[in-house]
């Protein structure tokens, strides 16, 4: 059922609309249960600041927005049970997050952060879907009080790598943003994020823990609520143009038994 489920959503846009809709029903973010939701994107085009910014308005009134740092504690703690919490992340590196969605976030005090690839900070690739953030927009994003995380030196995949070649993209790359922007880098994103297919799941989260970062983020879809998540973090990618009842589909849950489900 799931396994069709994915592959209806891939493959036709038109129906995984109708699934979701028909999940939103369902499922809501205010039956969700308490732990960390992490939101991971990739572009914001300015055509769709409107959606993004809906999205983070309505994901604020379901729960708290965290910096990674500050979810990193409230886990390792168990604090992060007491309540629905949301952290935002950006893959790649793209201008448009600090172009587009870091004046949505500052406008909301919403904290994100933002994963690069250390080698395009200075040789971004040549081809679509950059452009890519240089040095003076990741400047730009540090000051705004966000955070950096790293997404490998060349965001090679990772399970096709020897032990040197993962220790390259993982912690070589920490090192280099660490010397880049001035900054810690503790938290890591694995491009694309699929256990086996893009890491070994027995070999690069220990890796990343064992050089220094304090997180392993994947593609995963779920809820962080243990410490024993923080070398496979969960995160929920979405595209910021998706109506906000996707989102209630994807991440919430059905009312508890006898409670009633308020029409949308």
């Amino acid at each position: 059922m799931l396994h069709s489920f994915k592959t209806l959503a891939r493959d036709n846009p038109a129906v995984r609309a109708l699934l979701l809709r028909g999940l939103s029903r369902l499922r809501r973010l205010a039956h969700a249960p308490p732990g960390l939701y992490t939101l991971c994107y990739h572009h914001v085009p300015a055509h769709h600041r409107a959606g993004f910014a809906a999205q983070i308005a309505h994901l604020r009134r379901h729960g708290r927005f965290v910096g990674a740092d500050e979810a990193v504690g409230l886990i390792a703690s168990g604090a992060i049970g007491t309540g629905r919490h949301f952290l935002v992340t950006f893959d790649d590196g793209y201008a448009d997050t600090v172009e587009v969605a870091l004046p949505v976030l500052r406008a909301a005090g919403v904290p994100a952060i933002l994963f690069l690839v250390a080698d395009w900070l200075d040789a971004p690739p040549a081809d679509p879907p950059g452009p890519y953030a240089g040095r003076a927009l990741v400047a730009e994003w540090l000051e705004a009080g966000m955070e950096i995380g790293s997404h490998g030196t060349s965001h090679a995949r990772i399970a096709t790598l020897d032990e040197a070649g993962a220790e390259q993209e993982i912690a070589a790359s920490r090192r280099a943003l660490e010397a880049a922007t001035g900054r810690p880098i503790r938290h890591f994103a694995c491009p694309w994020g699929v256990a086996e297919h893009d890491y070994r799941p027995g070999r690069d989260p220990a890796l990343a823990l064992a050089s220094g970062y304090a997180t392993f983020f994947t593609t995963r879809r779920g809820v962080a609520a243990r410490a024993d998540d923080l070398p496979t973090m969960p995160r929920h990618v979405l595209e910021p143009e998706w109506p906000v009842h996707e989102l209630d589909a994807l991440m919430g849950a059905r009312p508890a038994r006898g409670a009633r489900l308020a029409r949308p």
